[in-house]
């Protein structure tokens, strides 16, 4: 069997996860993986000082550990740890990385581990609270194994998901980037426009740029986000823009405010239309808010009831996304589809409502800067004409940046 390289890097408080730490470095000792341990504790005794003390980060931090309160010694802490694991990973001296520890650990973890790259094993063993998790699983690749229970000491619980963390670790290794060559463009997708960027990577592809897809539901802008500040991309097809109206409607698939910034700041092409904004996603229909409960619904599935958004929030949600993207240092495009937004909103289907489209166009216009243009076509956002409009922009750009 092939052995990793590189060694395994522990990442704990070791004056609370001390004991949960040797175990999972005794299990990877017994399969003959190298561990090597890092302690960025702030509070108590170690139980061990590390392979890399918590003096040796602390002195690798500007901030003084010794703040007050202990969530800005942790953030000092993360500050050193960082550096070391970073100036450890261009080295080649680590293949992987694990955090073992509760909220504030998992905190700590996340931090550290925000400038690896996309790929690089990262493993999580914590008992953080779900919604944490949530924010950590929607902005990395971080593998997360929930302890369920708490971390103290070993148990039944704890040592059956740290010898499963020392398994998996046993199994993971950095895999040096092996992606194609070329241009690499990030599209945005929902169910209600998958044609359209089933277009759009027709027409990219053939043009021998490539093309990852993410999921517009939350989760996925967050994590396209991340990855377009990480330099990962090269130029995107924003088609399924509806995040951001279920950031104005306060619903269940919104991507937080940092939506649709990215780009915008490391200055890559962006072309974006409004793919499937006559939405918003809740939960089952006694999930819909009363203040919207006379609103048009749609039952998507058993667990997704979609409410159809009314003029003047299409206009807000215009105003929202204009307002991020004249901050761009590099170059736009609006691509408006006059025959409709999504699959649902077409003559005769339950969304088709040409005023409220109509809205978003209008507000756009009246507030994006004067050099971003507002391309108008007479198609369906689904029709392949369509999508060819908005990869045939993006491959104009990437080739005058060739």
């Amino acid at each position: 069997m092939h052995e990793p390289n590189g060694k395994v890097l522990l990442v704990a408080t070791l004056d609370s996860k001390g004991d949960e730490v040797t175990f999972l470095k005794e299990q990877l000792d017994a399969r003959g993986r190298s561990v090597c341990v890092m302690d960025v504790g702030t509070a108590g005794s170690p139980e061990f000082p590390g392979d890399v003390t918590r003096k040796s980060v602390a002195s690798r931090t500007k901030t003084p550990v010794d703040v007050d309160g202990p969530a800005e010694a942790l953030s000092a802490m993360a500050v050193g740890a960082t550096a070391i694991v970073n100036e450890m990973f261009k080295a080649g001296e680590i293949s992987a990385i694990a955090g073992v520890g509760g909220g504030k650990g998992a905190g700590v973890f996340h931090q550290i581990t925000c400038d690896l790259p996309y790929g690089f094993p990262k493993l999580l063993v914590t008992s953080a609270r779900p919604a944490l998790l949530a924010e950590i699983a929607t902005t990395s690749d971080t593998i997360l194994l929930p302890t369920i229970v708490d971390l103290m000491g070993i148990n039944r619980f704890t040592n059956a998901v740290l010898i499963n963390a020392a398994n998996m670790l046993c199994g993971l290794e950095w895999a040096e980037d092996v992606s194609r060559p070329g241009k690499t463009v990030a599209v945005t997708a929902f169910g209600v426009t998958t044609p359209a960027v089933q277009s759009v990577m027709s027409r990219l592809e053939g043009s021998d740029v490539n093309v990852i897809v993410f999921p517009a539901n939350g989760a996925g802008g967050r994590s396209m986000e991340s990855l377009i500040a990480k330099g990962e991309f090269d130029g995107v097809i924003d088609l399924t823009t509806t995040e951001m109206a279920d950031l104005l409607l306060d619903a269940t698939a919104s991507a937080g405010e940092g939506r649709l910034t990215a780009a915008g700041a490391v200055g890559i092409p962006q072309a974006i239309a409004p793919g499937a904004v006559d939405m918003a996603n809740f939960g089952p229909p006694e999930s819909i808010p009363k203040h919207l409960s006379d609103r048009t619904t749609y039952r998507h599935t058993p667990m997704t009831t979609l409410v159809r958004t009314i003029p003047d929030e299409t206009a807000k949600i215009a105003y929202q996304t204009a307002d991020r993207l004249n901050r761009s240092v590099g170059p736009v495009a609006i691509f408006w589809p006059a025959r409709g937004v999504s699959d649902y909103d077409r003559p005769g289907k339950p969304f088709h409502d040409p005023v409220a489209n109509v809205s978003w166009r209008d507000a756009m216009q009246q507030t994006l800067r004067a050099d971003i243009p507002v391309l108008e076509s007479d198609f369906h956002i689904n029709d392949p004409e369509f999508g060819a409009l908005c990869a045939d922009w993006m491959i104009a750009q990437l080739s005058e940046s060739a």
